[in-house]
């Protein structure tokens, strides 16, 4: 028995030892004789496609697979998708949606810091478990519930790592931001002024645009006014090719640094030369169809054959976490209950998937952020190159 599943019997037993009866077995929502049922909301119509098609498809390929492989205790895993567009509000109806007609056992893999951050209070208000938002919030996190978890890397501490690597390495002093005006934007903000208030320094600048946004020249040109040497970009794929076009059309090359919302093909795909020289920090490499581990390239050419699409990191990333919820599922028994779910999740010992890799997603008891660490990555040649290995600011705060 490991330490955590002992720990666990043991808090059990004292219950028990102490008169406390354990709860009875009652019917749990989206849970069936024959199904499991989930649901997720993605942008499949709005700004976020190139995320929300290929998380779509992770989540199916990977559930197809179990239920191929005879499902989980005898069920089969069915997936509830819902297009919000990018848009709170429409997050919130889907979320609803979800809950009451659909009644999914759990939110699995939902996509976008607002649309998380307005939909996730419904479903843990009803008892249901969101997993593995695809944003890194500390919403997501923080404060601790026992029916959230979160497995990316938080847009603060990626933010803390890459602006630290910088300030150290190349003796940045001067700062500047241009990040989305919501969460998204304000975390990846939080994480640069944290790190550069710890060297002693000021942002120079700071800027916003609003979601959706295709012109970047003004902001662009006040980041350059305030002579910036390292550029923080709160952007997803489309304003990161944006925001480095506005630059290169003054003919200005300073660093750049995006978050993981940028960190994808389609950056360098449609970006092209404009995008060379970009960075970002990330846990998860690029899925290329030569990558050197035969069973991913294998993944890779089986996902392009099935979507007619190139594989990218978030389809990868989408898929691993589908496996991780299903071996928890495993784990929760045959009678599974959200409570039991999340148990097995904090249960489980340190998961990377064996297929794929990855950084070690690890969730403890009153801890729900499954990773803190990331690396830095860079496009060169039209390819995005992984530079450092895992790197983490966590013992700072």
């Amino acid at each position: 028995m490991t330490f955590k599943r002992h720990r666990t019997a043991l808090a059990a037993g004292l219950l028990l030892a102490a008169g406390y009866a354990l709860p009875a077995q009652a019917e749990t929502q989206g849970v069936g004789q024959t199904e499991i049922v989930l649901g997720t909301h993605q942008d499949l119509s709005g700004p976020l496609t190139s995320w929300g098609v290929p998380v779509r498809n992770g989540l199916l390929m990977a559930f197809d697979e179990i239920n191929a492989a005879g499902g989980v205790h005898g069920r089969q895993i069915r997936l509830v998708v819902e297009d919000t567009g990018y848009d709170p509000r429409r997050a919130v109806l889907a979320t609803q949606k979800l809950l009451n007609r659909d009644k999914v056992f759990a939110i699995i893999g939902a996509l976008g810091s607002p649309t998380v951050i307005a939909s996730m209070p419904l479903a843990l208000r009803r008892g249901v478990p969101v997993l593995f938002p695809f944003t890194a919030a500390d919403q997501t996190y923080d404060p601790y519930h026992p029916l959230k978890f979160a497995s990316n890397i938080p847009y603060v501490h990626a933010m803390r790592i890459g602006t630290r690597h910088f300030i150290e390495t190349e003796g940045v002093t001067r700062i500047g931001l241009l990040y989305q005006d919501d969460e998204f934007g304000l975390n990846v903000k939080r994480g640069a002024e944290i790190e550069a208030a710890a060297h002693g320094l000021e942002i120079v600048e700071s800027t916003t645009y609003k979601r959706g946004a295709t012109d970047f020249s003004s902001q662009i040109a006040r980041l350059r006014a305030a002579d910036a040497e390292l550029i923080v970009l709160g952007t997803v794929v489309r304003e990161t090719i944006g925001a480095m076009q506005a630059a290169r059309s003054l003919g200005w090359d300073p660093i750049v640094l995006c978050s993981q919302a940028c960190y994808t093909p389609e950056v360098h795909d449609l970006g092209g030369d404009t995008v060379n020289g970009v960075y970002a920090v990330s846990q998860t490499p690029i899925p290329y169809p030569d990558d050197p581990n035969p069973k991913l390239r294998e993944w890779v050419t089986k996902y392009n054959e099935r979507f007619n699409l190139v594989a990218n990191v978030q389809a990868v990333a989408a898929y691993t976490l589908a496996r991780l919820f299903a071996e928890a599922l495993e784990q929760a028994g045959p009678e599974p209950t959200a409570e039991s779910l999340a148990q097995a999740l904090v249960d489980m010992e340190p998961w990377v998937d064996s297929d794929i890799g990855g950084v070690p997603i690890d969730f403890n008891e009153g801890d729900h952020l499954g990773t803190k660490s990331g690396f830095l990555a860079q496009i060169k040649d039209g390819r995005w190159i992984t530079l450092t290995g895992p790197m983490s600011v966590e013992a700072d705060g």
